[in-house]
């Protein structure tokens, strides 16, 4: 009777391909896990509001483009400042507005200064907080009832 036993066929090919199939299926689960764990920061939260009233931001920065002197964000390396600065006027009283320094990669690192010139029309803002890479700097102002805005990318060393 142990004769007629049949022998059992071995399939190296099936060993191998069932091997394959367990190997994927953790490294999916696994790329799942790990891809569920991270933090996605959006541009904005409320992106869909502030999608609606985009013309609005259009007509901003056409009217900014329309300026013949335009304020100017300068970065000051060896002082670690930006300076803001308004071209020249009799009176810079009558502007209002804030300078955020917008971190690309994490939300949570913005930063908002109010805008207050001097009576020579600049600001000095430090940025020896900041983390080094890059940022964009944003000028929001508002004068003579007109909203206005520039942007300027900084990279911090």
């Amino acid at each position: 009777m142990s004769e007629q036993k049949a022998k059992r066929v071995y399939h190296p090919w099936a060993v191998g391909t069932t091997i394959v199939i367990a190997v994927f299926l953790v490294a999916t689960i696994t790329l799942v896990v790990i891809i569920s764990q991270q933090d996605y920061d959006l541009v904005t939260q409320n992106y869909y509001e502030k999608d609606l009233g985009y013309q609005k931001e259009i007509d901003t920065r056409q009217r900014t483009g329309a300026l013949d002197e335009k304020p100017r964000l300068e970065l000051d390396r060896t002082a670690k400042v930006c300076n803001v600065s308004f071209p020249s006027r009799a009176d810079y009283s009558g502007i209002s507005g804030e300078v955020v320094f917008y971190r690309i990669s994490d939300a949570n690192r913005d930063l908002r200064h109010p805008l207050s010139l001097t009576p020579e029309g600049r600001q000095y803002i430090s940025v020896s907080g900041l983390q080094p890479g890059q940022w964009i700097a944003k000028l929001r102002w508002t004068e003579g009832g007109q909203e206005y805005y520039i942007e300027e990318r900084i990279y911090l060393e």
